[in-house]
């Protein structure tokens, strides 16, 4: 259960993230290098995404891995922490 409540968390952090960047999926997939269909399927949780896959939409979205995981701000997933 965990487990999957953590991978809930991580692919709406990607879509999330996704968004407040402006990106289309399209986009960000170009820019991780990852395919659409991939990213697609992480960000709708049909997926779970390695470390190596989250690297790389990490910098996709010019982002460091340690905002990434700053779950700090989100306060929509406290229950799940």
């Amino acid at each position: 259960m965990i487990n999957q409540d953590f991978n809930k968390i991580i692919c709406q952090r990607i879509l999330k993230l996704r968004k407040e960047h402006g990106l289309t999926l399209e986009q960000l997939a170009y820019q991780s290098g990852i395919s659409k269909g991939g990213l697609s399927e992480i960000e709708r949780n049909m997926k779970e995404p390695r470390a190596y896959t989250i690297l790389r939409i990490c910098n996709g979205l010019g982002i460091s891995m340690k905002d990434f995981f700053n779950f700090d701000e989100l306060e929509e997933f406290a229950g799940l922490l």
